[in-house]
């Protein structure tokens, strides 16, 4: 399962990756509102970041119309290269711009995707991911994680080598749900991530060894007793 870190902040993407592994990270309009007045100089600071530790940035374009959405998608290939994956909305428009930019050679996202015969439409065009809002399918009673095996299984049945990016997650349940079905791909907070990896049993363990050993050994670390 590839991981992005859904978020603009590049500090915060730094420091996730400082920590875990990641393939990349996620943004969208929304997102790059809340860098209002820095937007400009993270733009190059995402490439460079990309650049040096060869991850994906995902960028949505703006427009409306899907010439102008390809217009957007071929200058921000042009900026950032290999590195980019384009994100179109899931409109009449942006399934037309997904075959305009496939046409292109730009890696392609298809977004805020609700159902699954919106992501089959996506594939059969030719994007290279959908990105299913899982709690937001949950909201209109329906089963997030239950579109996902959908989708997953619609593309291995029609040989489309599209994957699914889950995104928009309440819970670290969601997804290791969705690791069990098949999803090739998530974007989750920075908080998400140490959801992720957070177990009581495991702090409760963590604290017997330190207290056997500091009883025992006290201030001594493992290291000091390897011979010079």
């Amino acid at each position: 399962m590839e991981f992005y870190v859904d978020i603009a902040d590049l500090e915060s993407i730094k420091k996730v990756a400082e920590y875990y592994p990641i393939d990349g990270f996620t943004t969208n309009p929304k997102i790059l509102t809340k860098e209002a007045g820095k937007v400009e100089e993270l733009i190059p600071q995402y490439r460079k970041f990309a650049e040096e530790n060869d991850v994906k940035v995902f960028f949505q374009v703006t427009a409306e119309k899907a010439e102008d959405m390809l217009d957007q998608a071929k200058k921000l290939k042009a900026y950032y290269g290999e590195y980019l994956v384009v994100k179109l909305p899931a409109v009449k428009e942006g399934y037309k711009a997904v075959r305009l930019c496939k046409a292109e050679g730009i890696c392609v996202c298809v977004t805020v995707v609700h159902s699954m015969t919106q992501a089959l439409l996506a594939a059969k065009a030719g994007a290279d991911f959908v990105a299913p809002y899982i709690s937001h399918i949950d909201n209109i009673g329906a089963d997030g994680v239950t579109a996902v095996e959908e989708m997953v299984m619609a593309f291995e049945n029609g040989g489309y080598p599209c994957k699914v990016l889950g995104a928009s997650f309440r819970t670290a349940d969601q997804i290791r749900r969705l690791a069990t079905v098949g999803c090739q791909a998530v974007t989750i907070t920075p908080e998400m991530f140490d959801l992720l990896i957070a177990h009581a049993s495991t702090d409760a363990s963590m604290e017997g060894f330190r207290k056997a050993w500091k009883e025992t050994f006290g201030e001594k670390q493992v290291s000091d007793f390897i011979p010079e």
